[in-house]
């Protein structure tokens, strides 16, 4: 059915947030694999054209990926939600945050696995013409850090129903994924946990094992990524900033052998 902008659009919005390679697909997917009606799924959202009539949609997930929060809650996509996105009768931000020692160890990965070349662009952690790519690495870290801020509370850019998923915890712990689906409003169920999301869907699989472990993705060691990337230079870099390690450790505590880049802070 379609609708003027002035009237609800959509029954239920999450706008989700968060960083290429933190599980964000995994997370998604488990999200509208609990729904059990029609899900709308808009990857990356950026460009939306303002409308004045909509279709009625029962579920949306739309997310921002390596995006600047501050950016995001500045732009006309935001201030006039009901003319981009439709009115929408309950509305859900979530951020998704992940360790910086795996979350760099895993994007460095992906990036070095698609041979971009290196006297032209150095050393870069996301694609060179992808606006939203972060691919700066100064610019990749400083993003990492103003999600660390919202979710400690430091910041508050994201209103109204918001909702914090520590992706090693969500990894590791059925209660704490049970709790964040019953505070999204959903009958909890593992259906969507294991699969390996990308091959057919946006995702891109697993920066290591790609598809390897479908349908067994608990399996995976992406806690221990950093393990790959120790002997790294440019990944040894990204650990310069002292604020990223006061802001992971109060997130996730101590990470056992990461103390070994240590060596890097200036």
């Amino acid at each position: 059915m379609i609708v003027p902008f002035f009237f609800p659009v959509n029954n239920i919005e999450i706008c989700f947030h968060g960083m290429a390679r933190s599980g964000n697909h995994a997370v998604i997917n488990w999200i509208l694999s609990m729904y059990p009606g029609k899900t709308d799924f808009w990857n990356t959202t950026s460009k939306v054209p303002k409308k004045y009539f909509f279709k009625q949609k029962s579920f949306l997930l739309r997310s921002h990926e390596n995006r600047s929060l501050a950016e995001i809650f500045e732009s006309d996509l935001e201030k006039l939600h009901d003319l981009y996105i439709g009115k929408s009768r309950k509305r859900y931000n979530v951020l998704l945050i992940r360790d910086p020692f795996n979350l760099f160890s895993s994007r460095l990965k992906q990036v070095l696995d698609q041979n971009f070349d290196q006297s032209q662009y150095g050393f870069i952690m996301g694609h060179p013409k992808y606006k939203y790519g972060a691919s700066k690495p100064e610019e990749y870290v400083s993003i990492w850090k103003e999600h660390a801020k919202e979710y400690l509370g430091i910041t508050s850019y994201l209103e109204g129903n918001k909702i914090t998923i520590n992706y090693n915890q969500w990894f590791l712990d059925s209660t704490y994924r049970e709790k964040t689906a019953t505070l999204l409003g959903l009958s909890y169920n593992e259906e969507g946990i294991n699969k390996v999301v990308g091959e057919k869907e946006p995702g891109a699989g697993s920066s290591f094992d790609q598809y390897e472990y479908n349908g067994q993705a608990n399996q995976m060691k992406v806690l221990e990524r950093w393990k790959n990337m120790i002997d790294n230079p440019n990944y040894c870099s990204l650990f310069a900033d002292r604020e990223v390690w006061e802001l992971s450790e109060q997130i996730f505590g101590l990470i056992p052998g990461t103390e070994a880049l240590l060596n890097y802070i200036k």
